[in-house]
């Protein structure tokens, strides 16, 4: 059985349960090779740093055919040491469970308007340590401190079931996951009135500011719908939401200097009869609570695939779309956690970007991928700058990607790997893949960055992404390509209607007589079902 743990590849030590048979793990290397310190960035990596713990915290997004693992520390999809994406779910705890996604995180990344300096938070396997740690930052000071990162080292999960209760006992019967949403003046959570008036969002319904359930106000995904559209139905099935920042410690995972960063995630899904019933999605509202422009500002999703058997994946992207996707080699994933024959595909919509100064919002701007090893053009990110040149669509030495073969040697210049024909800039060359490439399939890495932008102080981000997944019955590897991208097209509309699935028809009323030998049926309200 083949499992990539990062207990073997890392040497990490952390109290999680491996899986109760043998593996065999590919090691994650260029871990020590250079300083963390040597950065280019100064002296400066404690310049603004407290002394806070690591995020401690998880939680299950599990309300649909996805079960994944959901950190507090700006990571997910894993549990510290192995990966946590399972799909399809299964509820036998003797079944061998298929994953097809490692890790991921926000990678954000910008220069000091004063000083030049490069200042960076991101998050990979944290094998030397973190960038973000649980928390809201005090605005007055652009700081936090243990005891603050403690209280907050919580997450918070509610359903729509949780919902439709409370609205159907006119407040009278409400869970605790409603009771102790995050939401701005609730006094249940941590200095809560005493940070900020935009925490976990909620509906109003009492038009008084401040929450409160008992007279019905309630929590939501978005804030910005009109009131006829926050109705507690038109809600994901489930919610999860937690706050961190970059400044709580040293920059240890990166060696960059701290930006001064408040990051409120929701993690959310459906549960439905379509491919929407395969997707998870995550929202990030960005605040940058520090008191210096940052200019030649990236933001970027990580995203670590492993499809199953992780040794023989490929990776690629679909320019319009705004898609970074991983598939298999060929036509059968092997191996114990293998997918087998005609496995799936998996991808990340970039549906939501930074915007810049003049609003305008920025999409996909770069497709980059790495392999897991110690090449220092392509190779694991082992510093500051390497995780800066990769959010910029460059490679770690600083070189842009070249269009064709492994995207190291060539003459034309691109920002997006393995397009397929989807970049506009170079729709007249021959489609480029790692198949046509003639690539040996392995254990591959990618990112999505947006940018660049003047991050300014006080600027408010959102960036939205969402994971879907596909699998056909006899198309093998291409097939599931294929499907994935129509599963994508499906997910940005939703997305382009603020996450409200369309509404079903009412059922219609159905009026029974029973006869000798048979039943009578009539159905009434016809025509509203």
């Amino acid at each position: 059985m083949y499992m990539k743990s990062v207990s073997q590849k890392l040497g990490l030590i952390f109290s999680i349960a491996l899986l109760a048979s043998s593996a065999q793990a590919a090691e994650i290397k260029n871990l020590s090779g250079k300083s963390a310190g040597n950065t280019g960035a100064g002296n400066g990596l404690a310049e603004f740093a407290n002394t806070c713990k690591a995020a401690s915290q998880s939680a299950d997004l599990d309300i649909n055919n996805v079960r994944t693992r959901i950190l507090n520390g700006g990571d997910m999809w894993w549990d510290l040491n192995n990966p946590r994406y399972e799909i399809p779910k299964v509820s036998d705890a003797n079944s061998v469970r298929k994953h097809s996604l490692f890790a991921g995180a926000l990678w954000i990344g910008g220069l000091g308007r004063g000083d030049g300096n490069l200042r960076m938070a991101a998050m990979t396997y944290r094998q030397r340590g973190n960038d973000f740690w649980p928390g809201t930052l005090d605005m007055n000071d652009v700081s936090t401190d243990p005891s603050r990162c403690e209280g907050w080292d919580k997450m918070y999960k509610v359903t729509r079931e949780d919902l439709l209760k409370q609205q159907a006992s006119g407040n009278t019967d409400i869970s605790k996951n409603i009771l102790d949403w995050p939401a701005y003046g609730n006094s249940s959570i941590p200095f809560g009135t005493n940070q900020t008036t935009d925490l976990a969002p909620y509906f109003d319904v009492d038009s008084v500011p401040g929450y409160n359930p008992y007279a019905g106000d309630y929590p939501i995904l978005d804030p910005t719908r009109s009131a006829d559209k926050n109705l507690p139905k038109d809600q994901p099935d489930q919610m999860i939401w937690f706050v961190y920042n970059d400044r709580g410690n040293v920059h240890s995972e990166t060696g960059g200097i701290p930006i001064g960063l408040e990051l409120q995630t929701t993690a959310f899904a459906f549960q439905t009869n379509d491919e929407v019933n395969n997707m998870t999605f995550y929202r990030t509202k960005i605040v940058n609570r520090g008191f210096e422009a940052l200019d030649q500002t990236f933001f970027g999703e990580w995203v670590d695939a492993d499809l199953g058997n992780y040794s023989d994946d490929y990776v690629g992207c679909d320019v319009g779309r705004s898609l970074g996707y991983c598939y298999n080699g060929d036509d059968n994933d092997e191996g114990v956690l293998g997918y087998g024959q005609n496995p799936p595909s998996i991808g990340v919509d970039f549906f939501q970007g930074p915007t810049d100064t003049s609003g305008i919002e920025l999409g996909m701007g770069a497709f980059v991928y790495y392999n897991n090893d110690n090449n220092p053009v392509n190779g694991n990110p082992d510093n500051a700058i390497d995780f800066y040149n990769l959010l910029q669509g460059k490679w770690m030495n600083g070189v842009c990607m070249k269009y064709g073969g492994n995207g190291v040697n060539g003459t034309v210049c691109t920002k997006y790997m393995f397009d397929d024909g989807t970049n506009p800039a170079t729709a007249s060359y021959p489609k480029w893949t790692e198949k046509t490439s003639g690539n040996q399939p392995g254990d591959r890495r990618f990112l999505q960055s947006a940018g660049p932008f003047t991050l300014l102080p006080g600027a408010v981000n959102n960036v939205t992404v969402g994971v879907v997944w596909a699998r056909t019955t006899s198309g093998g590897a291409t097939g599931s390509l294929n499907l994935l991208k129509l599963a994508s097209d499906k997910a940005q509309k939703l997305f382009n209607n603020k996450f409200d699935l369309p509404d079903g028809p009412e059922p219609p009323t159905v009026e029974y007589q029973e006869l000798e030998n048979e039943i009578v049926l009539k159905f009434l309200n016809t025509d509203a079902s």
